[in-house]
């Protein structure tokens, strides 16, 4: 049995960039390498630093690329992470984390079919599709866990289903994660579990509270509303938007660094420029303006929260 891991990249250059930036978080701080593939629409400078590429002719430049996973990955067991990650620590340890999982599965959330919390649509609001759905499952799917199966394959054909009939569904909440929604549809369907979060394996960017993300002293610090502050994190999920903002690249700068300089001594005025907390300080403000201004911008607008505790 072959394992693997796996991102995505389609579309414009940048994407292709930030996967080349997981693959070299992954990289320095796995203990032991794992092949990590790419599936892209071309080869190019980036994808040849992958273990693996497949190319494909199916992209959308959609949500529904990821569908794609679950019958390209070129592993018997894949962990796919979306390109706007990074890796703070080993990310091996999801190998452990989805051990007992089933053959699609991601960090979240199983409920009862009737409960009105937790998910992110009622089994009355999705026609047929509801009909015989035993629980609901929401999840996170920056993360997930993927094993080659039968079961899988229909899965695969039930989201495409769900892909060309989504506009006939009604979501109550986080509609426009339609990738999400149509999982928290085709894993119930065919008996896939989400397992759930244990802190210090996911940050999400958009949910936190209060972020010290520091690669170059292997430090990853956050808070959510739902949870306590997690000192160790050992995965961030920055979301497309931030990887253009200077937290983001400032991280990568550093790790650029620090792989550079690994096994030799660090030029004295570099390592100046690279320890100097003032520039890194002014991010962190910069963040907590941020996510305060978006905090209260929710409040205004009476956004209505996910039970996350569900």
């Amino acid at each position: 049995m072959r394992r693997g891991f796996i991102t995505i990249a389609t579309g414009k250059e940048h994407y292709y960039k930030i996967a080349a930036n997981l693959l070299m978080s992954y990289r320095f701080f796995a203990k032991e390498r794992y092949p990590f593939a790419i599936i892209a629409e071309e080869e190019n400078e980036y994808t040849k630093l992958f273990d693996d590429v497949v190319i494909t002719d199916e992209s959308t430049h959609s949500f529904m690329d990821k569908f794609l996973l679950l019958k390209l990955c070129p592993y018997d067991e894949t962990i796919f992470f979306d390109a706007d990650s990074l890796a703070y620590g080993d990310l091996n340890e999801y190998w452990d984390f989805f051990k007992d999982a089933t053959d699609f599965s991601a960090i979240g959330v199983n409920v009862d079919r009737h409960s009105k919390y937790g998910t992110w649509y009622n089994v009355e609001d999705i026609g047929k599709y509801g009909e015989n759905l035993e629980y609901k499952t929401r999840v996170h799917a920056g993360v997930c866990f993927i094993r080659k199966s039968d079961s899988l394959n229909k899965m695969y054909q039930n989201c495409k289903e769900l892909s060309d009939n989504y506009s006939q569904l009604r979501f109550h909440s986080f509609s426009a994660s339609k990738d999400e929604c149509i999982l928290g549809v085709a894993m119930p369907m065919n008996n896939m579990k989400a397992i759930h979060e244990v802190p210090h394996m996911m940050a999400a960017y958009p949910c936190l509270t209060y972020l010290k993300a520091d690669i170059l002293h292997d430090r990853l610090k956050y808070k959510t509303d739902w949870a306590d502050m997690t000192e160790k994190g050992i995965w961030l999920h920055w979301g497309t938007i931030q990887t253009y903002e200077p937290l983001y690249r400032f991280n990568v700068e550093c790790l650029r660094y620090r792989i550079k300089y690994e096994n030799h001594s660090r030029p004295f005025l570099k390592k100046i420029y690279y320890d100097y907390k003032l520039r890194y300080g002014i991010l962190q403000i910069s963040f907590s303006i941020k996510k305060f201004i978006t905090r209260i911008s929710r409040k205004i607008k009476r956004v209505p929260k996910i039970d996350h505790k569900t």
